[in-house]
């Protein structure tokens, strides 16, 4: 195919590609809009913006019509736009991951939806909504075959059949995915915004009122004693927690049925899904960081769940994502995982420092400050009822030692970790070479106590929860972290 003929022409979507288009239309603009209107009076304004919203969404639909893309000797070209157009070359040695979602639309018209992912932002280089199936495994056997220009036909081929064949680095049984759905109360929130949104419509909050006035009529509550109102409220209580432990491990099954990670080609590629089956191909070169995490649940069960962060940074709300390498697992088991992904990275042998042992009197001195604060306004309203917040203290004294206690941080030729938590605990990992920024910082009440705070920044990192973030140490010892693992990072080439 020429120049001129590449510039204008390519392939097209499927056919079926505006149903798709409009149903993704529809819950990402009309369907939120008109829950608010459910949760409000419903005025004549409100279904003016569903109007809006509608038009937008015919105008997404009709895009179908003007997207094109095509395979070009070593990039992906992308055109797409009606007023404002838009023409994407991403290079295919610089594409970082290639997720396919298959949900049972999907398979009953033989599609896929395609995200390409590099590392340029928090946004997909594309999302072909949607392709037929073969048109994927024809893009990815491209991609596979380009990137590596010293591979051959036959080469590609053998890796890709090899990546079928590799056996599984990790699978979770239903056991694990019911209990995965327990431990995370995932429906929690979704639960919690739905009744958020009812009670804000009078209709239906009148409704509720009625029901509940009605019963607790039928059942003579003005005649409760003490012990009838503990076994009511009780029971009530657990019929709420049930609630949300069966619809937290349905969510879990949709989600995470059949998870499976292998470890071809020097990729994770990862499966999983019920209704919605999400298949992704993440480089290992891509993971800048890696999460453990475990709750008092975790612990209940001897489980930890395993997250990492790749360069780019895409979020659920701009693409489709996959960042788990195992959503529960025991932590011997995790951490031989990790070591199998990342040989360097050996948890298992980690010589883990703890923190300065007078940094407990800060933590404490912080939650004796909020105590106090709390208790002040509560004097003034209750009077002497406030006092009982004074029972708070030894339980700070307490969380104080523990937090002191299993905080630590490690640095090696090839990694730096830390530990932090107390209830809700979490372990990150970051290797030297995909250090991006050092930063030593102090507080006044750092340089008060000759103390300082070591914070390490990776292409993926969260600006929000700083997940390498060693506090409470002595001043010199940050400057002297500070000093080699910048000199460790200018000797490590940065690989994307």
């Amino acid at each position: 195919m020429s120049q001129q003929e590449l510039q204008t022409a390519g392939h097209r979507l499927h056919n079926s590609s505006p149903l798709f288009l409009f149903i993704e239309a529809i819950k990402k603009m009309v369907f939120p809009l008109l829950l608010g209107i459910i949760g409000t009076s419903g005025d004549k304004q409100d279904w003016i913006i569903i109007g809006v919203a509608a038009l937008a969404s015919v105008m997404t639909i009709v895009q179908f019509w003007f997207y094109h893309y095509w395979l070009e000797e070593d990039r992906l070209v992308v055109k797409e736009g009606i007023l404002f157009k838009s023409l994407r070359q991403v290079p295919y040695e610089r594409i970082q991951n290639l997720n396919v979602e298959k949900n049972v639309l999907h398979r009953l018209f033989g599609v896929a939806t395609l995200q390409v992912e590099s590392a340029s932002g928090a946004k997909p280089e594309a999302v072909i909504r949607v392709i037929s199936q073969d048109q994927v495994a024809h893009i990815q056997n491209i991609i596979k075959q380009r990137a590596k220009p010293a591979l051959v036909e036959s080469d590609v081929v053998e890796v890709a059949s090899e990546a079928v064949e590799h056996p599984a680095l990790y699978q979770m049984s239903h056991k694990d995915v019911a209990t995965y759905g327990f431990i995370s109360h995932k429906a929690l929130v979704p639960i919690g915004i739905v009744g958020s949104v009812l009670s804000q419509n009078d209709y239906y909050r009148d409704r509720f009122v009625g029901m509940i006035s009605g019963f607790a009529g039928d059942l003579h509550v003005e005649q409760w004693a003490v012990s009838e109102w503990l076994v009511y409220s009780s029971a009530f209580a657990l019929l709420m927690l049930v609630t949300i432990w069966l619809s937290s491990i349905a969510m879990a099954f949709l989600k995470l049925h059949g998870f499976t990670l292998s470890h071809p080609d020097n990729n994770l590629h990862a499966d999983m899904g019920l209704l919605t089956r999400l298949t992704a191909n993440i480089p290992v070169r891509r993971i800048q960081l890696i999460k453990l995490k475990h709750s008092p649940l975790h612990r209940l069960f001897k489980k930890v769940s395993i997250k990492m962060e790749t360069a780019g940074g895409v979020t659920e709300q701009s693409g489709i994502t996959m960042s788990w390498l195992a959503p529960l697992v025991s932590e011997p088991d995790g951490f031989e995982l990790i070591k199998q992904i990342q040989p360097e990275v050996d948890l298992l042998r980690t010589d883990w420092q703890p923190l300065e042992s007078r940094a407990w009197k800060r933590v404490f001195k912080k939650g004796l400050f909020f105590i106090l604060l709390i208790m002040a306004p509560l004097i003034y309203f209750f009077e002497g009822w406030g006092l009982l917040m004074l029972l708070l203290i030894p339980p700070a004294y307490a969380y104080a030692q523990a937090y002191i206690r299993h905080a630590a941080y490690a640095v090696t030729d090839e990694l730096i970790a830390c530990r932090q938590g107390v209830f809700f605990r979490r372990l990150s990992v970051v290797r030297i070479g995909k250090i991006q920024n050092v930063s030593y910082l102090q507080t006044p009440f750092d340089r008060r106590n000759g103390m300082a705070r070591l914070t390490v920044d990776t292409a993926g990192s969260n600006p929000v929860t700083q997940d390498i973030n060693v506090h409470y140490l002595n001043q010199d010892k940050v400057s002297h972290l500070v000093q080699q693992l910048t000199e460790q990072v200018s000797q490590v080439k940065f690989i994307w």
